[in-house]
C-alpha cells in the first residue's frame, strides 16, 4: 500500500471516529462500529490501528496539533487586539474539531488523550493572560485585573463548549458569540 494511500486510509478512520463521538458517546465508538460505519472491514482497521484507544489518542492528538498551530500563528504578530480576536478563532475551532462525547465526557478518553488535550487547553489559557495582560499594559485593555479577565475569559469559553455541546449546538459559533459579548468589555475607550 502507498504511503499516500495508507494516509488517507488513517485520515478516513479519524474521521469516521470523530462522527462516532460527535453523534454519541464512548461507548458508541468500538472497532466493530467504526468498521461498519466506514464499510471497511476489522482487519483493515487494524492494519492502521492496533485498537480502539489508538484511534482515540490519534484523534485528540491530531486535534490539538492543529490547535496549537493555529495557536501560534495568533501570537505571531499583530497588536494585543488582533491577537485575542485570534485567540477566539483558535478556541472556536477547537470547540469544532472535538468530538461532542471529548467535551462532554473528558474522563473517558485515554489518559494519554487526557493529558494531551489537557496541555493544549492550557497553553490556550495561558495565552490569553498572557496577551490581556499585555493588552492591559499598552492601555489597548481596560480592566483593573487583566489576569483575572483573562482566565474568567478561558474558563467561560471552556464551559460554553460543554453547554453548546450539551444543547447540541454549534460549539464555535457559541464560542464567538462570546467574543462579542464579553470582549468589548475588554477594550478601551
Amino acid at each position: 500500500m502507498s504511503v499516500e494511500r495508507r494516509r488517507v486510509t488513517r485520515d478516513t478512520i479519524l474521521k469516521g471516529a470523530r462522527e462516532i463521538l460527535d453523534e454519541g458517546t464512548y461507548k458508541d465508538l468500538t472497532v466493530d462500529a467504526l468498521a461498519r460505519s466506514l464499510r471497511m472491514s476489522k482487519s483493515t482497521l487494524y492494519k492502521h490501528f492496533i485498537s480502539k484507544t489508538a484511534v482515540i489518542e490519534q484523534l485528540i492528538d491530531s486535534i490539538c496539533i492543529d490547535a496549537e498551530q493555529k495557536l501560534a500563528d495568533a501570537l505571531a504578530g499583530g497588536t494585543p487586539e488582533s491577537q485575542l480576536d485570534g485567540l477566539v478563532e483558535v478556541l472556536a475551532g477547537l470547540a469544532d474539531a472535538l468530538p461532542k462525547a471529548a467535551i462532554l465526557q473528558p474522563a473517558k478518553l485515554p489518559k494519554k488523550s487526557r493529558a494531551r488535550l489537557q496541555s493544549t487547553r492550557d497553553a490556550i489559557s495561558s495565552a490569553v493572560m498572557d496577551v490581556v495582560q499585555r493588552g492591559s499594559d499598552a492601555g489597548t485593555f481596560q480592566f483593573d485585573q487583566p489576569m483575572l479577565a483573562g482566565t474568567a475569559y478561558a474558563a467561560v469559553a471552556f464551559a460554553a463548549m460543554e453547554d453548546a455541546s450539551r444543547r447540541g449546538v454549534d460549539r464555535g459559533d457559541v464560542v464567538r458569540h462570546l467574543n462579542a459579548l464579553l470582549l468589548p468589555g475588554l477594550r478601551a475607550a
